[in-house]
């Protein structure tokens, strides 16, 4: 269902970068009907956002496209953050500890990431149409109307949803009346994508603090570093020049690196904030259309992505009509506060790295001595990673009866020593590249599992969780089995060995209970998750 130019129940994604080209493959893959406009007559040849960070390296793995990206990459493995002129070292955060399959980053220009999802778009049947700029949108209860225009003159076609990946200076937004509210003072940043000799290791990210502001060097493949630079004010018509940056790295970042062949100079100013609502009808915003802010933390297209992916499934699910569109005021309500959080951290964050006088020396006694503690570097790589991004409380997650540990809302676990029925090894987070939801189940119970089946009919997948591989058993004619001789799962999951564990289609844990119950798992799919079509337990 991925084809098509039009339609009641097509969805228009405006805008073909990171955010843009996530939500359209996910929606595809999904099975929704996608169409996709972008007003850049070609892709960007601009370095731009260059962090993949772990959560998201989770959601590309389930699309089945990490492995790609991470070929292409550099791996980072720790952030630094360092001051005053001598780079002293303020604080390391590796990231080797945290709660992720993927405990790292991966540094790779923008171009190479866009690549890699149009080339997955292509094969899930979805074109970009390039020169396509959406001019107007109209919408009533049961569609929208947009006007787009290109170098064939304008045309006017019905959707019957629009998501809106088109950046800071969004048309999507402005159509529908929403507005960025926030800081508006403005952040005045260089950005240099240069060939750069050092001897320093290429593995971490390095940030430098000083009254001037926040700087940052970025290791990317091939010899090259994206280097960010706070300034005071945008520079004279013509700047950045490549001796600028160099005489700024020098006096900010200690004389390491020594620049050549620039392939991206830019300045440009940051401001600070999101919409009110990411939801309009059947409008919808993502990324920088949402929510801006600076970015010293890498976090932007991460966010984006992740807002996208959170987004798709539920429009999947609304547009082809197996969900009621109550299901999307979910996106809202869990994505919102997210923005919002990263918008105060990375205010925080430069503002702090800004710090002038006797407060800068404050600030840095106080890196040195967390540096020192071992959870406050992990804590910190992994607020970066934003891999404890949770939507505990969200109206689309529910359950929790007897669970200890996890709860809804929470990203699920993907621990090692599972196999499959064949004695292969196995994880959870493989397992979310078959469309629709994952129902696990720890009960041994195949009637149970039966009527499981029955309640999710075509909208996932029963996984049963078993001790040890059934003799005798036929795994393939029911689908896929999890082989936990350790418990793994009823520990991680909480669960007990008689529960359930629903997994959504973005890896969050939409449902858990201590105990199978067929018709609660029906009723949650029924009321949250507003499904319609579900099974009889």
């Amino acid at each position: 269902m991925a084809g098509g130019r039009g339609g009641s129940s097509t969805v228009l994604v405006v805008g073909a970068g990171p955010v843009g080209l996530t939500a359209a493959c996910e929606l595809a893959r999904q099975g929704a009907r996608v169409r996709v406009v972008d007003a850049l007559p070609e892709p960007t040849a601009q370095s731009r956002a260059v962090i993949v960070h772990a959560r998201t390296q989770e959601h590309l793995a389930a699309m089945g496209v990490l492995d790609e990206l991470a070929g292409r990459a550099v791996e980072i493995t720790a952030v630094e953050v360092r001051s005053g002129a001598a780079g002293t070292l303020r604080l390391r955060a590796s990231t080797r500890g945290i709660d992720s399959r993927y405990p790292r980053a991966l540094d790779t220009p923008q171009p190479v990431t866009e690549a890699v999802l149009a080339d997955l778009a292509a094969r899930l049947g979805v074109v970009v149409e390039r020169g396509v700029r959406l001019t107007d949108l109209a919408q009533d209860d049961g569609g929208v109307d947009v006007t787009l225009e290109s170098a064939a003159g304008p045309e006017r076609a019905r959707v019957g949803w629009v998501v809106g990946a088109d950046g800071g200076h969004s048309r999507v937004r402005a159509a529908v009346g929403e507005r960025i509210e926030g800081v508006f003072h403005g952040e005045h940043f260089l950005f240099a994508d240069v060939a750069a000799a050092t001897t320093l290791a290429s593995d971490t990210i390095r940030l430098f603090a000083s009254a001037d502001g926040v700087s940052g060097a970025f290791p990317m493949p091939d010899g090259r570093t994206r280097f960010l630079v706070q300034v005071a004010a945008p520079g004279p018509p013509g700047s950045p020049t490549l001796a600028e940056v160099q005489r700024l790295v020098d006096e900010r970042m200690g004389e390491h690196w020594r620049l050549s062949d620039p392939r991206w100079l830019v300045g440009f100013e940051v401001h600070h904030g999101q919409v009110q609502q990411y939801r309009r009808g059947r409008v919808l915003l993502a990324g920088d259309a949402a929510h801006v802010h600076s970015p010293a933390g890498g976090q932007g297209m991460n966010t984006g992505m992740q807002d996208a992916v959170n987004l798709a499934w539920k429009l999947a699910l609304v547009s082809t009509g197996r969900a009621g569109d109550a299901l999307l005021d979910s996106y809202h309500a869990e994505r919102h506060p997210v923005g919002a959080a990263v918008v105060r951290q990375t205010t925080r964050l430069t503002r702090a790295m800004a710090t002038p006088g006797p407060r800068a020396h404050l600030r840095d006694v106080g890196l040195l001595l967390l540096g020192h503690l071992p959870a406050v570097g992990e804590a910190v790589a992994a607020s970066l990673a934003e891999v404890r991004l949770r939507y505990r409380g969200s109206p689309a997650v529910g359950g929790g009866d007897g669970v200890r540990g996890a709860c809804p809302g929470d990203h699920a676990p993907d621990p090692a020593g599972l196999s499959d029925a064949a004695g292969a090894p196995a994880r959870v987070g493989d397992l979310l590249r078959r469309p629709g939801h994952l129902l696990l189940t720890t009960c041994l119970s195949r009637t149970s599992h039966e009527r499981l089946r029955r309640v999710l009919g075509g909208l996932g997948t029963v996984v049963p969780v078993r001790p040890a591989v059934v003799a005798g058993s036929d795994a393939s004619a029911d689908g896929p089995v999890l082989v936990d001789p350790g418990g793994v799962v009823a520990d991680r999951f909480g669960i007990g060995h008689d529960g359930a564990a629903l997994i959504r289609p973005d890896g969050y844990l939409g449902y858990l209970s201590a105990r199978t119950d067929p018709a609660e798992v029906a009723r949650h799919l029924a009321e949250r998750e507003h499904l319609v079509g579900v099974g009889g337990a």
